[in-house]
């Protein structure tokens, strides 16, 4: 599940993955999957999740963690998803299958869309894993 989000900052429609901020108290596992509720309406389960990840070393002290989450999407919850943004927020939601995630990228970079890096970087490493470097960097030429 990808977003496609218009923030401000970017100047562009960004696709994204399912993310926010961790409120006081809360675990990332717990944030993950409540940002996943409202971002696209989907629940789901955490399967694990990472230590702290440096997001920008040289720029930011931003850290992050990293919450891998299984969606059942012949779940009944999950049948006909509702999101439950906030108003400040335009999210529209794709479902994209895992092999075509990074075609999808680069034909959504064609329409002008920015990707988030670690979306980026998680379909190159899938596409490495599954077809090997030469693949991957032919995926990756323009």
């Amino acid at each position: 599940l990808v977003g496609r989000h218009p923030p401000p900052p970017m100047g562009a429609v960004t696709i994204e993955l399912p993310a926010g901020l961790v409120d006081p108290g809360e675990s990332p596992e717990a944030a993950a999957l409540r940002e996943l509720k409202e971002e696209t309406g989907y629940t789901g389960s955490s399967a694990c999740v990472s230590g702290q990840l440096a997001m920008s070393p040289g720029l930011t002290d931003e850290a992050v963690a990293l919450v891998v989450v299984e969606v059942d999407l012949d779940s009944p919850a999950n049948r006909m998803p509702e999101q439950a943004l906030d108003e400040s927020e335009f999210i529209r939601v794709n479902r994209v299958p895992v092999k075509a995630l990074l075609p999808t990228l680069r034909e959504l970079e064609r329409d002008g869309c920015v990707p988030f890096t670690g979306l980026y970087t998680l379909a190159v490493g899938l596409q490495l894993g599954a077809s090997g470097l030469a693949d991957a960097s032919a995926a990756l030429s323009t």
